[in-house]
């Protein structure tokens, strides 16, 4: 009776929240969770980017964009949090499976996928009443058990590793390596015509009409674009042709001047520079130049696709009838991707040369193997330091925004702190769907760490935590801590003298300034909670603290 009372209570908070706050058919909204892959904090115009993303543009004027939302530095570390509303090294992924080091080999919280110390959202929502689906790409394991046809979905069309050929070869970015598909736990290749974002598009309209009638839906869209290797249809290759001739440096100075129109740093922000291992864009050959742009001219292409894929789904979902109904969830997994093709496992350029079709004339088609590169990234990643990889706020910031029912104050945007673990407790909660705890049917699990953003988007708070509570990360070695606007970072030499580096993020949001010198003891009190972090979640350092995977322009 209590559970009844309160989802009374929520619906009618609900329908008092504004004219998308209406709920069509169903007491409880449908929740669509849309995730980018590699996609940097400032590439789309609501976070100040020149790529045409009308429909990201709308759906920000319809709710709420977060400006210091983070998430970890790599993808499945991401995932895990997300999908657990916990810490990656409880959740199983207390390291990449791609790069675990010898001693981190059978430890618990570093199963490499996806454990059954926690229990997924999907199977809580699935538990709920729920339709669950999902497309696109998965990364939290590649065994059928951890398939998330078992963890929660009823139905998933997934690709299970870390990255691919977009088109229909099935090819990987790397040697020794085949790319899985599953169709709900059944091994399946990609159709003839294949293209990764419009595929996982109409695989999760497909499954979304396909439904049981009255049953609200949690959907997962999960695309890898614009993850390497930077593919794009024929039709868009040329869309963005001569846009990024100016180089990287004029690029960046743009996103910049936009960030301050917009309110989300203030004017007098000094943004992290180029990357200091790549050569600046007027040092560089004409004819580098021209393949250099050709890059940004493609991987703009790919989110301008992703954006053109979820216009479809929403005018979709608004001849269904769903689309007021529906709380949508949209952010990247990290920043953007400043590896090399060459700097995957087992990958050299001999490789790539030799398994590839690079000329200039075939870059971002069939075959063709490239990837973003490191003074890109840092481009995508304005203002911030460095990118996907570190722990430092290029690595770990990502643009988030949420619309839908309960959503009020539609078109602004809130500065304050919030993780990708709070995005569990957030749809838990509009879903009226109770975590249970520290068990689930007679197994120990872990419990929430996230906090929810309900109260921040119906407009009750202004901030999801206060000022004393802090969030750790570590993957590789690299750390961090944030309390407030602190953070403390330690990051490997050339890029951190191999020590922990203390910043005051509302003066210095791109980490250009260590203050260790000037607050010692704040420094000290910050080293004992990543310590204490350390200690809670199990982490377990690669030999010599850190595993040095850095990207270079080698």
């Amino acid at each position: 009776m209590g559970k009844k009372i309160f989802a009374v209570i929520f619906l009618a908070v609900l329908i008092a929240c504004g004219p998308r706050s209406v709920l069509a058919k169903e007491m409880r909204p449908n929740i669509l969770l849309i995730l980018v892959d590699d996609m940097g904090y400032s590439d789309i115009g609501p976070f100040g980017g020149e790529v045409q993303t009308p429909a990201l543009d709308s759906l920000a004027k319809s709710g709420i964009r977060f400006t210091d939302f983070h998430t970890s530095l790599l993808c499945s570390p991401t995932r895990s949090m997300l999908f657990s509303g916990t810490d990656n090294h409880l959740a199983g992924v207390g390291t990449m499976a791609e790069w675990i080091a010898p001693n981190q080999i059978g430890k618990k919280g570093y199963e490499g996928h996806l454990n059954d110390r926690v229990v997924s959202i999907a199977t809580l929502l699935r538990d709920a009443g729920y339709a669950t689906s999902m497309s696109g790409k998965w990364h939290l394991g590649e065994e059928l058990k951890d398939d998330p046809y078992n963890r929660g979905f009823q139905k998933a069309y997934t690709m299970l590793q870390g990255g691919a050929s977009h088109f229909d070869d099935e090819s990987m970015m790397y040697p020794n390596y085949t790319p899985i598909y599953r169709e709900n736990g059944v091994q399946v290749h990609v159709p003839k015509g294949f293209y990764s974002s419009e595929f996982y598009t109409d695989k999760m309209m497909e499954y979304i009409d396909a439904r049981e009638t009255g049953k609200p839906f949690f959907a997962y869209l999960s695309y890898t674009a614009p993850h390497d290797p930077l593919h794009v249809p024929d039709e868009w290759l040329e869309k963005y042709k001569g846009r990024y001739d100016q180089g990287y440096e004029a690029l960046r100075k743009d996103r910049l001047d936009n960030l301050k129109k917009l309110g989300f740093i203030s004017d007098d922000v000094v943004p992290f520079p180029h990357f200091p291992l790549s050569p600046e864009w007027e040092s560089l050959p004409d004819e580098e130049k021209k393949r250099e742009a050709r890059k940004m001219e493609i991987y703009s292409a790919m989110i301008d696709n992703v954006d053109y894929h979820l216009a479809r789904l929403f005018k979709h979902l608004k001849k269904t009838g769903d689309y007021d109904n529906t709380l949508i969830i949209f952010f990247s997994d990290n920043g953007a991707n400043g590896a090399l093709m060459n700097q995957y496992p087992d990958t050299d350029q001999v490789w790539i040369d030799r398994n590839s079709d690079n000329r200039y004339e075939n870059l971002g088609r069939r075959f063709s193997r490239i990837a973003l590169g490191p003074s890109w990234a840092q481009v995508s990643m304005t203002p911030y330091r460095l990118f996907k990889g570190f722990t430092t706020e290029g690595g770990i910031r990502s643009p988030l925004i949420v619309s839908g029912p309960g959503v009020t104050n539609n078109g602004s945007h809130n500065d304050s702190f919030c993780h990708v673990m709070d995005i569990s407790a957030t749809i838990l909660e509009t879903a009226v769907v109770q975590h249970p705890g520290s068990s689930y049917k007679g197994k120990e699990i872990e419990t929430l760490r996230g906090q929810s953003l309900v109260e921040v988007l119906n407009g009750k708070s202004d901030s999801v935590y206060d000022n004393d509570t802090a969030v750790s990360w570590e993957l590789f070695g690299r750390r961090a801590v944030r309390k407030g606007d602190l953070k403390l970072v330690w990051l490997p030499d050339p890029f951190g003298d191999d020590d922990w580096q203390l910043y005051d993020l509302s003066k210095d949001p791109a980490e250009l300034n260590d203050i260790s010198k000037e607050r010692p003891m704040v420094r000290k009190e910050m080293i004992e909670i990543w310590n204490q972090y350390s200690k809670d979640v199990g982490v377990v350092l690669p030999p010599g603290g850190v595993l040095r995977v850095e990207p270079s322009d080698k």
